[in-house]
């Protein structure tokens, strides 16, 4: 299809050209909306973060142009993006180095695994799609340490909103997290933020935002983070006028952290099976995620109906591979498929939209096509499109395919493949859209439609963009 391109090729900021570019493992975009400066645009941005092998998280912004730069090799397309570096997210340590050396390359230098797993969630609870202060977790390859940090919407910060919890003044350009913790069991590859969005369904006890972790028993952890989950009926400044992130606020600072204690396990779920490879909530049932194995099984579990403490059960095993999930991720925007890649290059799509009149994933969930060669290796990530109708998938084969979410997959044919698009296996990919020109700037009506983008991720230390059949 003409409408599948390259349309940009994006590589850290500041690298130094003598140096070899460390892989990037996960890229993803933001479900957060931009700052009003760049929403008044006629092009509006899309918010990106990356992770890899460095010690930083370098977050961007892209936003259309038509104005192609002759000279720049990364111009592929008259549809280029320009991208723009807005901040850096590193731990409490190298934030700490770079305040005393006033030099964020030596963050880059000093010895370190990185950031293997990464997730991005929104902490809002109302009608507003794009409103909530932004919640970045991560957690160091190699090790236990997880780190999470709260960016605040950009309609709080143009109103001069502050975080009365950020009383050290933290850098714009490097940010240090709001939390920190460690888990001891967790191998630090797999980690996933429980959706605050869904707070009216959560126990009025449970205020936390949470993380979830996987371990080499099997087992997934989930842990509070320290940081105030958004709720119906306030804006966690101690008034009872908006919720977090809602315009309607007219409060000049907002509480961040909780008085939980990071890193206080809440829940352990489903010990002593194969290693956990794969973690992904449901985006509407409450408390309910599957999990992915080393064996290839496929655990689903969901809250326990009782009272008091939160408590999981296995609601269902899904047996149809034998090699490592590695990708895994429900359908958006409801979560009515299952999708799962596996290290022999099989797509599975699993029909799960039965448990959408549920509340506890109790309905049947059943395999209805499989890509036997989605992939000639392994399906290292998979991300399901907005529009709910595409799946794309990347792979050690260095290519990024994109799949009908419907029986298509049956066939093996994608709708679209891109070939050789990285040096090296191919860690990550997502999907984001980019919504037509807007007028008025925050809050006004929405033209022009959805443009989506795909971003993938490699062992080059590269990243690139591709547009998505507009």
């Amino acid at each position: 299809m003409s409408g599948y391109r390259t349309l940009h090729r994006i590589h850290p900021s500041n690298h130094d050209e003598s140096s070899p570019l460390l892989p990037i493992w996960r890229v993803l975009f933001s479900p957060c909306r931009s700052p009003s400066f760049q929403l008044t645009h006629q092009s509006p941005s899309l918010r990106l973060l990356a992770a890899g092998a460095s010690n930083i998280i370098r977050c961007y912004s892209l936003t259309e142009r038509t104005n192609k730069d002759a000279n720049s090799n990364d111009v592929l397309d008259a549809s280029a993006m320009r991208v723009e570096c807005t901040g850096c997210l590193v731990s409490k340590e190298h934030y700490d180095i770079v305040q005393n050396s006033n030099d964020g390359e030596t963050v880059t230098r000093k010895a370190t695994l990185g950031y293997a797993a990464l997730d991005i969630a929104r902490n809002y609870c109302g009608a507003d799609t794009a409103a909530g202060n932004e919640i970045v977790a991560a957690s160091q390859m190699g090790g236990n340490t997880v780190c999470v940090w709260v960016r605040l919407d950009p309609i709080l910060v143009e109103r001069g909103v502050t975080d009365v919890s950020d009383g050290n003044g933290s850098s714009i350009r490097y940010i240090q997290p709001h939390a920190e913790f460690s888990v001891n069991s967790a191998t630090g590859t797999t980690l996933a933020v429980r959706p605050p969005t869904l707070a009216n369904y959560y126990s009025k006890r449970d205020t936390d935002v949470l993380v979830a972790m996987g371990c080499a028993n099997g087992a997934v952890i989930l842990c509070k983070t320290g940081i105030l989950a958004a709720r119906p009926g306030g804006d966690n400044s101690g008034t009872s006028s908006a919720v977090v992130g809602d315009s309607s606020s007219s409060s000049e600072s907002i509480t961040i952290m909780s008085n939980s204690t990071p890193g206080e396990i809440v829940a352990t779920v489903g010990g002593g099976h194969a290693c956990v490879m794969s973690l992904a909530f449901h985006p509407t049932i409450p408390n309910s995620f599957a999990v992915g194995r080393k064996d290839g099984t496929i655990d689903i579990y969901a809250s326990a109906a009782t009272a008091g403490d939160l408590s999981f059960r296995r609601m269902h095993r899904l047996i149809h591979s034998s090699y490592p999930i590695r990708a895994l991720s429900f359908s958006q925007p409801d979560g009515a498929l299952l999708f799962a890649g596996d290290d022999d290059g099989k797509l599975y799509s699993y029909d799960a939209s039965c448990n959408n009149e549920t509340t506890n994933m109790s309905a049947p969930v059943k395999l209805v096509a499989c890509a036997l060669t989605a992939h000639k290796g392994w399906v290292m990530h998979l991300a399901p499109f907005s529009d709910g109708r595409r799946v794309a998938t990347c792979g050690s084969d260095r290519s990024v395919r994109v799949w009908d979410s419907g029986m298509g997959l049956a066939s093996s044919a994608p709708v679209h493949s891109f070939e050789g698009v990285h040096e090296g296996l191919v860690w990550g990919v997502d999907c984001g859209s980019v919504v037509g020109a807007i007028s008025g700037g925050i809050g006004a009506g929405r033209a022009g439609g959805e443009k989506l983008k795909l971003i993938s991720c490699g062992n080059d230390g590269v990243m690139q963009v591709f547009s998505c059949g507009e």
